[in-house]
């Protein structure tokens, strides 16, 4: 019978058979990551009521606990349901009803806090960050899912949320739209990929084609499909704070992550209560392990600070330790992190923690200041009040303050040698006068060109006390 097929028909043939099989290539890919984002969902889900009982207001706790427990089961059924049925054309309707059960439970939780003066919306860009990195689906289903959880946020809070700052509305939608973009680009170059990799199979195991396909083709596609880790980063680096103003301060940072998710951490916030903070860290190891405990410390430094106002940097690093010891214990790792928190005064600054030593710029004698730090690390003891300090250090107008994680010092050339604190030293002392951003771009071409290769993030942070 197949002799009676005339080519026309052969060629639809086929071009049907291949786009059926890809429908099933993608559906079956997709059914498999739902496993793992459900998985996640009731393991994650209960796992920060952690992080609620530390930051929240007791009042809320309970509530917060019924909102957690029936988020829970509803992924819990939903796992069920993924693992008990095959995947199929519609399969991908899983990955919005997940996005609507957690959405909702977070949005009605920021609603709980005070609508959209609350932080807590931020939970709401990790929904879709990981939705849209685990499912292989199309760039439509990102945009409707990402503006589905905006338009949810905006339609509660601005119904029930009551009074707002306009400033605060504007900010948060930014980040969530921003958000929703990011993962729509991400989605478009995926579904591309993983088309072109399952074509280029294709054509290779189909000897009537004898379609002469290069190795290198053939790798580039495939290492393309699976450089999620690369956009990954690139989400970890777009997240952070760039160049701001903070209270008596400049500041500008700066992070180069090495080939993948970085361990390293910085942030810089204004509480609600109008404190100035920054903090520096770097987790141990390398990947989404390490990327993931960064991303919870960044969550649990913004909530302790604003929750509670007037605390010192030691009080806070006792809170983000219970909270990150808990939740590495729970992830099942051996991680553990260094961390610096400091608090922005008007004479000076008061900092806490165990990371690599404050170098201070002394403007008036032109000389570079060593003050270590002194402390535990975070994940490592239950509770670090006897061992962490507060110390506090006089700064006078035009001083400077760089932070920096050991990537910068261990940078190691040919010949095996650490670029080291002593060349940081003298760098800060020819380098702090000129404009923040300069300075942290020179130094940080001064590793790049001493080093062989970067093995290592790189991050450094620089604070220049402005005048009275």
């Amino acid at each position: 019978m197949s002799s009676d097929i005339r080519p026309a028909e052969a060629t639809v043939s086929h071009a049907q058979r291949l786009r059926v099989s890809f429908d099933e290539y993608r559906n079956g890919l997709l059914h498999s990551w739902l496993r793992i984002l459900t998985a996640l969902g009731f393991c994650l889900i209960p796992l920060f009521f952690v992080l609620d009982s530390v930051t929240m207001p007791e009042d809320k706790l309970k509530q917060f606990g019924l909102y957690r427990a029936a988020a829970t089961l509803f992924t819990m059924v939903q796992a069920l349901i993924v693992r008990r049925t095959k995947p199929g054309k519609y399969s991908y309707l899983h990955g919005y009803a997940f996005t609507i059960i957690v959405g909702v439970m977070i949005t009605q939780m920021t609603v709980d806090l005070g609508g959209f003066n609350s932080a807590y919306y931020a939970g709401l860009n990790l929904v879709m960050i990981a939705v849209n990195l685990l499912l292989p689906w199309k760039a439509i289903h990102s945009a409707v899912n990402g503006l589905m959880i905006v338009g949810m946020y905006a339609l509660a809070n601005g119904l029930w949320g009551g009074s707002f700052s306009p400033p605060i509305l504007i900010n948060n939608l930014y980040f969530l739209v921003a958000t929703v973009i990011i993962c729509v680009a991400i989605s478009y170059s995926k579904h591309r990929l993983i088309e072109q990799e399952f074509k280029l199979r294709e054509e290779l195991l189909d000897a009537n084609e004898n379609l002469s396909l290069s190795r290198a083709e053939l790798k580039a596609a495939r290492d393309a499909l699976w450089s999620e880790m690369e956009v990954a980063q690139r989400i970890q680096t777009a997240l952070l704070p760039r160049n701001q103003s903070l209270g008596g301060f400049e500041a500008s940072a700066l992070m180069l992550p090495a080939a993948e998710v970085g361990g390293d951490y910085y942030d810089m916030l204004t509480s609600n209560a109008g404190e100035h903070w920054v903090a520096i860290g770097d987790v141990s190891g390398h990947g989404v392990e390490s990327g993931l405990v960064m991303m919870m410390t960044q969550t649990s430094f913004v909530s302790t600070l604003n929750d509670r106002p007037g605390q010192t940097p030691s009080a806070a690093y006792r809170s983000i330790n219970r909270v990150l010891r808990h939740n590495i214990a729970r992830l099942g790792t051996t991680r553990y992190m260094t961390l610096n928190l400091v608090r922005l005064e008007k004479d000076g600054i008061t900092v806490a923690g165990k990371h690599q030593d404050l170098l201070i710029y002394r403007a008036a004698s032109r000389t570079v200041e060593e003050h270590p730090t002194d402390g535990c690390w975070i994940g490592v003891v239950p509770d670090t009040q006897s061992h962490v300090r507060d110390v506090t250090i006089s700064l006078n107008a035009g001083d400077v303050v760089l932070l920096f994680s050991d990537g910068v010092t261990e940078a190691t050339s040919l010949d095996g040698e650490m670029f080291g604190q002593e060349r940081l030293k003298t760098a800060l002392a020819e380098l702090a006068a000129q404009p923040l951003d300069a300075a942290i771009g020179q130094l940080v071409a001064r590793v790049k060109t001493f080093a062989a290769q970067q093995d290592d993030d790189i991050t450094v942070m620089v604070l220049r006390k402005s005048a009275p």
